[in-house]
């Protein structure tokens, strides 16, 4: 899903072009302009931390495909490459009395199946953990940007230059911003939790190496966490 843009205090521009020109509105009109171009790259940031955590956690699904292989396969190791070929010798196998041992080989190769493909989800971590890395040097020059345009429109609205509608729109048009940063985050610490369940679901399931994969999904989880928790939504 991506994440719209919100350009930030389209109201307090337009009130200060109707406020009388001095230096210091002048002043104002270019630090809200500097703060109005800033969301369009912080959305795309966390739209894009989004989607990759997400691919994540698809990647992290465990394969049905691979598990149906497993039962007709005896006791052969099964991989997600191989489980076609697996599907159709089974079936050959079965039809010429063949198969032998059927529910014990079926215990066995599930346990070794490879239902996850460490290293596309090595690709997908490493490109998110670098994507995780962007918003957290990106997220506290918008939050303080935001705080400063608050800031302004409180003082705007206490000397009269911003009507009360006006003040209402201007901060929720902030507010509105960092709610949706703050849903990219949530939902990238969601899909990074998943992904290391599926990974411990398999583990479980007799997979190896995924070791340094989970931990790199509760750490990016973490991550998603700490810089959600910098938001104040108040």
């Amino acid at each position: 899903m991506r994440i719209p843009t919100l350009l930030v205090l389209p109201f307090v521009l337009s009130a200060c072009a109707a406020a009388p020109h001095t230096s210091s509105s002048r002043s104002d009109t270019t630090r809200l302009g500097f703060a109005a171009e800033q969301p369009a790259e912080i959305d795309a940031q966390t739209a894009a931390l989004t989607e990759l955590s997400r691919r994540i956690v698809v990647q992290t699904t465990l394969k049905g495909a691979g598990v149906g292989a497993a039962i007709g396969c005896g006791l052969a190791v099964v991989s997600a490459g191989n489980a076609k070929n697996c599907i159709a010798a089974a079936a050959a196998g079965a039809a010429g009395g063949a198969v032998v041992g059927h529910v014990a080989g079926k215990r066995k190769v599930n346990r070794r199946v490879e239902s996850i493909s460490p290293s596309a989800v090595v690709r997908t971590l490493r490109k998110t953990n670098t994507q995780m890395s962007l918003v957290q040097n990106t997220l506290p020059a918008r939050l303080a940007a935001q705080e400063e345009a608050l800031a302004r429109i409180d003082l705007q609205r206490a000397s009269g230059q911003l009507s009360a509608k006006a003040y209402a729109q201007s901060h929720a048009s902030i507010m509105a911003e960092r709610q949706s940063i703050a849903a990219a985050l949530l939902a990238t610490e969601r899909n990074a939790n998943h992904a290391a369940a599926n990974m411990r679901n398999a583990q479980n399931q007799g997979q190896t190496g995924l070791d340094w994969h989970i931990s790199n999904a509760d750490k990016l989880a973490r991550e998603a966490s700490s810089a959600r928790s910098s938001i104040n939504l108040l």
